[in-house]
């Protein structure tokens, strides 16, 4: 996270650090609450959502996907913090599907991440809407 926040210091759009993957988080579980799709515990939608960026400094410095870095930087952290096998592939998985949109038939978590990675963004208050990609597809998004 610290190098992430080091090259994203002169950023002038949506960081990527610990509090956009806390906002992710708490998105994601309450989407899948409220869904009433809660197919993994609370530990490993969080989870999910902390690790979805981890790779955003290897895209920056060799223009890997970050969805790609992400789950490979994912899968020993995992390892380590002794989720079960079924879990880490699910969360791989999600990680791997977060860039894409939820109408192309994503797994549960993976939609859910998708959608709180856009849903996270404040971007009605934000000045930098009209040099923004993500502004115009963020809030065209139909809310489910």
């Amino acid at each position: 996270m610290e190098k992430i926040d080091g090259l994203e210091k002169e950023r002038r759009f949506c960081k990527h650090g610990f509090e956009h993957g806390l906002n992710v988080a708490r998105i994601a579980y309450a989407y899948l609450l409220e869904k009433g799709e809660l197919l993994l515990s609370k530990e490993s939608i969080y989870a999910a959502a902390f690790l979805h960026d981890i790779g955003r400094w290897v895209e920056y410095e060799t223009g890997e996907d970050h969805a790609v870095a992400s789950a490979r930087l994912a899968l020993p952290l995992l390892e380590v913090c002794r989720f079960n096998s079924d879990d880490i592939q699910v969360i791989l998985n999600g990680i791997l599907e977060h860039r894409r949109h939820p109408e192309d038939n994503l797994t549960t978590l993976g939609e859910a991440l998708a959608l709180a990675d856009d849903w996270a963004r404040d971007c009605r208050h934000c000045s930098l809407q009209d040099l923004c990609y993500k502004y115009n597809q963020t809030m065209n998004q139909v809310m489910y």
